[in-house]
């Protein structure tokens, strides 16, 4: 996978997540834990980033992208730290591009600190950093380059990176920046605040890697099996010539969907036809079809029948499978897929399939995937180091920990496999929650 990906996450005073020191990710990351241990959290986080940087309707009256993902995140300070009080967030993607060599990548870190008032009413960015370097996470490489630094010296005051010849070749030095807003990423804003400042955006470091990383972000996808409204995606019929091609979070896009990816890409249909037979070894062929002049729906055709049937006539789990396939065999991945509990309201004979099917996704983008699911873990057992579980170090307070083969080689040589040590409340993937 030769993309920008998300390379690790650290917090401080987070929610209930203890991770000052960083979580590193790999391509395809499993999550196990309990209800309330932090799994939605670690999610949470990854969303309010997203949403800082893509623009709201609500702009228009008055609420900017970061407000609104304020809202949305809720109670953000951990319960156990008084106010007023910071929340740090950091996170690093690697394979970026470098602004003065195309041909070269390296890491970037964003590091973000959030005031939180004494009635946790109002945040505000207090402190802001965007630095690269060849290797972030070794302690060795002290001498990152710092795009910029922003609220450093006061709030609203703070530098960014300049060229000191108008060429993507030359030295940088630190150019002084005022009246910086405290209300929204400075990533998304700089472009604005650079208004203001001696030099024009494209003379910065920054004005390249910044809309690298803000397409990058914005193609993170989140989805979860309680979300996915099953009467709706059996009922609606999309309007043809709209440009979809991610599912939506509830579904209810799905003919508009297989409709523009069965265009894009001949061998689309063939690779989820594919998949669909096996789950349903008769199916012959699903397609989107016009219902009425403007509008589209999904046939499912089998063998022996001349009658397609429709998804009102499919079962729940099966129409679940079918968002599945449509989401991970996509030959237009995000540049991150975020599923939570892909296995509700699935027959266990489908685990090793689903599992399958997101192997091969993770071996094109990256994957994070949670599960309460022995049933699914068990089919994770051949790449147990890409499994993680919330581990409680106070009951009230959870880090993340990757699982160790080498503790849990005995168990498995005895045979087991890892949803058969989640049944049983080994220790070793976290405990009972209890």
């Amino acid at each position: 996978m030769n993309q920008p990906f998300l390379h690790f996450l650290a917090t401080k005073n987070y929610k209930n997540l203890c991770s000052e020191q960083p979580f590193y990710l790999s391509n395809l990351n499993i999550f196990i834990g309990s209800n309330g241990s932090g799994k939605s959290n670690f999610i949470s986080c990854l969303k309010f980033l997203k949403n800082c940087l893509i623009n709201i309707p609500e702009e228009n009256r008055g609420v900017n992208s970061f407000e609104d993902a304020i809202s949305k995140i809720a109670r953000i300070l951990d319960i156990s730290v008084s106010r007023p009080a910071k929340v740090n967030l950091s996170y690093c993607f690697s394979q970026i591009f470098q602004t003065n060599n195309p041909q070269k990548r390296h890491s970037v870190v964003f590091d973000l600190q959030l005031y939180i008032d004494r009635g946790e009413t109002r945040a505000m960015v207090s402190e802001e950093y965007l630095y690269g370097g060849e290797d972030l996470h070794n302690p060795a490489d002290s001498d990152p380059f710092y795009y910029y630094k922003l609220h450093n010296r006061g709030l609203g005051k703070g530098v960014v990176s300049v060229y000191d010849q108008p060429r993507q070749d030359s030295n940088t030095h630190f150019e002084s920046l005022d009246n910086i807003p405290t209300d929204s990423l400075g990533l998304s804003s700089i472009t604005k605040i650079l208004e203001n400042s001696q030099s024009p955006p494209e003379n910065t470091p920054i004005y390249r890697i910044r809309r690298e990383l803000i397409d990058l972000v914005s193609k993170w996808h989140f989805y979860n099996a309680n979300n996915m409204d099953l009467n709706q995606i059996r009922t609606a019929e999309p309007k043809i010539g709209q440009s979809d091609i991610y599912l939506s979070q509830s579904g209810d896009n799905l003919a508009l969907v297989l409709d523009n990816l069965y265009t894009q890409n001949l061998d689309f249909e063939e690779s989820l036809n594919l998949a669909m037979k096996s789950i349903l070894p008769k199916t012959r062929r699903i397609r989107p079809i016009r219902s009425g002049r403007l509008s589209l729906t999904v046939e499912w055709h089998f063998q022996d029948t001349n009658e397609p049937f429709y998804l009102n006539e499919m079962s729940d789990g099966t129409v679940r499978m079918l968002c599945w396939a449509t989401i991970l065999h996509s030959p237009v991945l995000p540049s991150l897929l975020v599923i939570d509990e892909p296995e509700l309201g699935l027959h266990v004979a489908w685990m090793p399939i689903l599992a399958e099917w997101i192997k091969q996704a993770a071996q094109k983008t990256q994957v994070i995937i949670t599960t309460h699911s022995p049933d699914l873990l068990d089919h994770f057992t051949d790449c147990l180091e890409n499994v993680s579980y919330f581990d409680s170090t106070d009951q009230n307070h959870f880090s993340i920990k990757p699982l160790s083969r080498e503790i849990l080689e005995p168990r498995l040589t005895e045979g087991w496999e890892l949803g058969d040590l989640y049944r049983v409340g080994d220790p070793s993937l976290g405990g009972w929650p209890w």
